[in-house]
């Protein structure tokens, strides 16, 4: 891999939020691999112990530091995190699937700006990238059996109404909560780059259903937790059953993502989408059971739909290309991967 347009060299410090999360660990393995050094923030210390150890694991010379953040809303939560650093990649949000917007999204977004105002008053050395890991649920709600192309200018504003209507708060909002959250956290980086014109660059990633293995048995290893769950006990497919269609990306692709868009000069003011294939909960059953025929998988469900939206891809795969990579990885070996090599 060539670094001459890369504005963040090896050897940058950069931060990870949320590093000892299923997406936040595997971008710092990548930005180790890399050459670069990496401070993660974690919300505990037995969080910082345990992925310190994982790191040191992997990379037993690496510059690897993990420090606590308890309060991410809290003022100057973040002065002595972005001290000294190149780039940040925004990882961390609230995973809780809660209900109540007021505490799931109003906190998440105060965080990022929060975050942001902090990198902006960074001068020694200024930081140069901002990176904030968005999802697929911020561009739209997956649509069934519809043909649609999805770009850079579509936004979930219809979750955001819903998420946002009067109480109660009952469970059947969460999705459209998570994706609130999403949509208007993401909506706040780029206002925050607009009205305030900080001197880094910001862009954002946008992956859809991550696949891949879990780094350490103490994460809760986000949807690679669904996967393994159902391989491990051919019984408990009713989450992916009910999950039903959606593009998948494998983690390690992601990751790449969020290092272009922190590293190559020329990716500016970009969101990058992380559409690899798509999949329903019969396609889990087919690698399954290629995997092992000897387990009583259940058979297939004919009632499953198709997602047959449309993304450009052509950007993306250019910059996965530039770390030796050829097209996304596929379906089977991103499951396979999950299955087999996740650390439980």
């Amino acid at each position: 891999m060539g670094f001459s347009s890369t504005v963040v060299p090896p050897g940058g410090l950069v931060v990870v939020t949320g590093v000892n999360g299923f997406l936040g660990s595997h971008i710092a393995n990548g930005l180790l691999r890399l050459g670069y050094k990496v401070r993660g923030t974690v919300r505990s210390v037995d969080k910082a112990a345990w992925m310190k150890e994982a790191i040191a694991e992997r990379h037993p010379s690496a510059n690897f530091d993990a420090v606590v953040v308890p309060d991410v809303t809290a003022t100057g939560a973040w002065d002595e995190v972005v001290k000294g650093v190149d780039g940040i990649i925004h990882v961390a949000g609230d995973m809780s699937f809660g209900a109540d917007p007021n505490k799931v999204v109003t906190p998440m977004v105060k965080a990022v700006r929060n975050l942001l105002e902090t990198a902006a008053k960074s001068k020694d050395p200024p930081v140069k990238r901002f990176v904030f890991t968005s999802s697929n649920q911020a561009a739209l709600n997956r649509t069934f059996g519809k043909e649609f192309t999805i770009d850079g200018s579509i936004w979930n504003e219809s979750a955001v109404e819903a998420a946002w209507k009067p109480p109660p708060y009952e469970p059947d909002r969460i999705w459209d909560v998570y994706s609130a959250l999403k949509t208007q956290s993401e909506q706040e980086i780029w206002r925050f780059g607009r009205e305030e014109k900080p001197e880094f660059i910001i862009n954002s990633v946008l992956p859809c259903f991550n696949v891949g293995p879990i780094f350490h048995p103490k994460q809760s290893g986000s949807t690679a937790k669904w996967v393994m769950d159902f391989w491990k006990d051919p019984g408990h497919y009713a989450p992916l059953q009910g999950f039903g269609a959606s593009y998948f990306i494998n983690v390690e692709d992601t990751a790449l993502l969020h290092i272009s868009a922190l590293i190559h000069e020329d990716v500016k003011n970009e969101r990058l989408f992380g559409f690899a294939e798509t999949f329903n909960f019969n396609s889990w059953l087919g690698i399954f059971r290629q995997l092992d025929l000897s387990r009583a998988w259940p058979a297939d469900d004919p009632g499953q739909q198709q997602d047959l939206s449309k993304v450009d891809d052509r950007r993306e795969l250019e910059l996965l290309k530039r770390f030796g990579q050829i097209g996304w990885t596929n379906f089977h070996d991103s499951v396979r991967k999950n299955c087999l090599e996740s650390r439980l």
